[in-house]
């Protein structure tokens, strides 16, 4: 086997300097193909998270020799000595010291884990921080509920995972905070370069957040075909143009804003997380909230496994209510990574029509750039049970998506 494939399954601080060292990487890239590439840039990412959870480690041992004589507290000048060494700032010196004892102590899970190349710092940064407001019991059941996922998914997708974890194990809190914040809401103008200025609302309610960017969405797909300004040029000119009254909002219905949740969880039965399209988890509080001021549909759902009874379609295009459930299922591109919002993807046959039904097990959103790969660039798919889809990639590797929250075998979807 050429040198270069090589996979490590041993723990990885002592395979780096020997990996290296084992051949000249620079020469032998010249004589592979691109699935040996591939293999080597993922070796790199493995041999960089493990060289990361090494200094980590350092970095907590330094801070608990540096502890002193205060209770085991960290030495107030302890970032002073680590931040002419990295060349860092005092403040980022001591925010290293704080993960590193935050990993060491609190999250020795998601330390592992990234020693052992599953996930990278900036993931670790994640875990610790949406962690943080919790007790270091509800920190571990947390951590126990995302890592077994963690290698497989983007640091977006691990963050709605981990809030969606954390209001399952601390859904008062969860709402506390959330109450909390509301309280701070503001509207902040930042000054940019080049004559421009960034105005930003923050700690909004994130339904009312999500429904006035989908009417700021809806109106700016009314404007012409004709008009060469982008949607994002569209959107920015319609929020100014409403604020400063140049332009009247049309009267038109309340923008639609999709709610899954748990019918036990809307009778008060339990306090598990709901789900707001376009946004991720919201606590079981504010999913009652909107419920109390919406319409709701009810889907019906095999009670083990939460999937819906099939519904099929004798024609190629899915009927208003199958494609409403299919957008409310896969919530956004069901590519692995993608985040593109369902309700802004086509809607796919896994197996080709006529061949492939036009039924729930058959079909999955996917936004226009990847339903143009699968067709165009020698991808494909298959549909399996609950929902997941296994993508083959032009060079044979493999890689399975479920839905956000589709674990949740009680959650039934709502609009």
């Amino acid at each position: 086997m050429n040198t270069i494939e090589r996979m490590f399954d041993s723990v990885p601080s002592a395979w780096v300097e020997d990996y290296f060292d084992s051949l000249d990487v620079e020469d032998a890239l010249e004589t592979v193909d691109a699935d040996v590439v591939l293999d080597e840039i993922a070796a790199c990412e493995r041999i960089v998270a493990a060289t990361q959870a090494r200094q980590i480690r350092a970095l907590a041992r330094f801070a608990e020799l540096r502890s002193g004589q205060r209770d085991g507290l960290m030495d107030e000048f302890a970032a002073d000595e680590v931040a002419p060494l990295l060349r860092i700032s005092r403040n980022a010196a001591q925010v290293r010291l704080d993960l590193a004892v935050e990993l060491t102590q609190r999250l020795p899970g998601t330390l592992t884990a990234l020693a052992n190349g599953e996930l990278d710092l900036y993931k670790a940064r994640i875990v610790a921080e949406l962690t943080r407001p919790l007790s270091d019991e509800q920190a571990a059941a947390v951590e126990a509920s995302v890592l077994p996922r963690v290698g497989e998914q983007t640091p977006g997708q691990l963050r709605v995972a981990l809030r969606r974890a954390v209001l399952r194990v601390d859904p008062h809190g969860a709402e506390a905070r959330r109450q909390a914040r509301i309280r701070y809401r503001a509207v902040v103008l930042q000054p940019g370069e080049d004559g421009t200025a960034d105005l930003t609302a923050v700690n909004l309610d994130a339904a009312d957040a999500v429904a006035a960017y989908q009417r700021l969405d809806d109106y700016a797909r009314t404007m012409g075909a004709d008009d060469a300004r982008t949607m994002d040029q569209r959107r920015a000119d319609v929020l100014i143009d409403l604020i400063l009254g140049r332009i009247t909002a049309p009267q038109s219905n309340r923008p639609l804003v999709h709610v899954t949740v748990a019918a036990s969880t809307l009778a008060g039965l339990n306090d598990q997380p709901g789900n707001l399209t376009g946004y991720g988890p919201i606590t079981a509080q504010q999913a009652r909230e909107l419920a109390a001021d919406g319409t709701w549909r009810r889907i019906l759902t095999d009670p083990a496994s939460g999937t819906v009874l099939d519904v099929g379609s004798s024609n190629y295009r899915p009927p208003a209510a199958l494609a409403e459930y299919v957008r409310t299922r896969d919530r956004t591109c069901r590519f692995p990574g993608c985040r593109h919002p369902a309700r802004r993807c086509d809607i796919d046959h896994g197996d080709p029509y006529p061949r492939g039904r036009t039924s729930v097990r058959n079909l999955c959103c996917l936004c226009r750039h990847h339903h143009r790969l699968k067709h165009e660039r020698n991808w494909t798919i298959e549909h399996g049970k609950d929902a997941t889809i296994t993508w083959t990639s032009p060079t044979g590797r493999i890689y399975r998506t479920t839905p956000e929250g589709h674990e949740d075998a009680a959650t039934a979807p709502g609009s």
